[in-house]
């Protein structure tokens, strides 16, 4: 049976991709005077749903870091409830930019949450930033990222969103479970069952579609058949 979980994926708040296609070069000889030629790489191995699931984070519960440089301590307090205030419960990962309008004395804050990497969510923050920054401006830079609560390499590029739908539905789910997800916005789609990643591909990227986005949608999740 093929079941899909219904989940939010709503991109009004938007990684470094996890799949990467290689070309192996076979070096020629030199002395031969042959070209190198390359050969195709075998496909990235994705980790199952099981190997996933161990290393989550709790999806619930984030951390706020303010990238202070030049910001007096004040600022950082004012700014960092001001961003705990907007979340509510969009989280990581997160983003802020901000620059300093001309004859201006307060910094124009630009949030962006609930992406699947940090690298995406600092991307969309200074396109926002840089979008709403005028002619006298400062330039836009980073002042926050919002991160899980417990973040180490191993972290996968997910959202707290999918994080938690995943969590809560890996038990329910007929089938080898397949999650797919946009890489430069909050879309994404989780399948269960046989014969499913083109299906959680194209809800994903019908989602991002949505969003006014190119579909850019990759499969980051995939128990064996």
């Amino acid at each position: 049976m093929t079941e899909r979980y219904q989940g939010a994926q709503d991109d009004r708040t938007g990684p470094r991709p996890l799949l990467r296609l290689c070309l192996m070069a076979g070096l020629a000889s030199a002395a031969a005077g042959t070209a190198a030629r390359a050969q195709p790489a075998e496909a990235p191995v994705l980790p199952t749903a099981e190997q996933t699931l161990a290393l989550l984070p709790d999806p619930e519960r984030y951390r706020l870091v303010i990238l202070d440089e030049g910001l007096s301590p004040d600022a950082v307090q004012i700014i960092g409830t001001r961003i705990i205030d907007t979340l509510g419960e969009d989280h990581f990962f997160g983003a802020v930019a901000a620059h300093l309008p001309k004859d201006s004395r307060q910094l124009a804050i630009r949030l962006r949450a609930k992406l699947h990497s940090i690298e995406a969510a600092e991307r969309a923050a200074l396109d926002d930033c840089e979008a709403e920054r005028t002619e006298g401006a400062s330039a836009c830079r980073l002042i926050g990222q919002i991160l899980p609560e417990e973040w180490t390499d191993d972290t996968p590029d997910l959202s707290h969103d999918v994080m938690y739908a995943l969590s809560q539905s890996a038990g329910r789910l007929d089938g080898p479970i397949v999650v797919a997800r946009s890489r430069d916005t909050a879309s994404w789609a989780i399948w269960g069952g046989e014969d499913t990643r083109q299906s959680a591909l194209d809800e994903c990227n019908a989602a991002v579609r949505a969003a006014g986005a190119v579909p850019d949608c990759d499969i980051v999740v995939e128990d064996a058949p």
